[in-house]
């Protein structure tokens, strides 16, 4: 019995070293025959634990109000200065947040995209008609927010493969892009801005 006990420290040591062994990137030879570290994937499936950190890792220009996440859908509350309207970089964020749920999870089926204004922020545009001016300031303290406008995505959806023309387009005007995003636009929104003039893109029929 005294001889196994060295023995047995021998291989207690030996397995712990195999199991940090184990959280260390793996050294493999490139072509070039110099060792590089490869690394683990990163997480593939949204979950509660991870929301925040990928949301965060996006850089996102427009400040989120809300986010929720159940079965396989994902819904994110944009903020708006109800004053501006739109940022420019709208796009480019949905584009971002579409590609993070599409591309790089694997669990994530829809997505909803809402921009509203935060009840207590409410207020017309500078330019609004003097007919509007009356609504100015009657955000209601009860709701957490005033729904501007709507976009509801599918994994389904055959546009996706172009999603990096979202970007550069104009989804709020062009109607082939209000199709794929299935842009919706709120009775607040023209209370503030007015009816949408939408243009179309389509080639001409032959």
């Amino acid at each position: 019995m005294r001889m196994a006990r060295p023995y047995l420290l021998s291989l207690v040591f030996v397995l712990a070293v195999m199991a940090g062994l184990s959280l260390l990137p793996d050294m493999r030879k490139s072509e070039t025959g110099t060792e590089v570290a490869v690394f683990r994937p990163a997480a593939t499936r949204l979950t509660n634990s991870n929301l925040v950190d990928m949301l965060i890792g996006l850089q996102l220009a427009t400040p989120i109000l809300r986010v929720e996440w159940e079965n396989s859908l994902l819904t994110v509350e944009f903020k708006v200065n109800a004053a501006k309207g739109l940022p420019v970089e709208w796009t480019r964020d949905v584009e971002q947040l579409l590609r993070l749920s599409f591309v790089k999870m694997e669990n994530v089926n829809r997505v909803l995209i809402r921009y509203a204004v935060p009840a207590d922020k409410a207020a017309l545009p500078s330019n609004a008609g003097k007919a509007r001016e009356g609504q100015a300031g009657l955000a209601d303290s009860s709701v957490k927010s005033q729904l501007l406008l709507a976009a509801d995505i599918r994994r389904t959806d055959s546009w996706l493969a172009s999603l990096g023309e979202l970007g550069s387009a104009d989804p709020l005007h062009d109607e082939i892009w209000r199709e794929r995003l299935r842009l919706s636009n709120t009775s607040e929104w023209t209370k503030w801005y007015g009816p949408v003039p939408t243009y179309s893109t389509r080639p001409a029929a032959e």
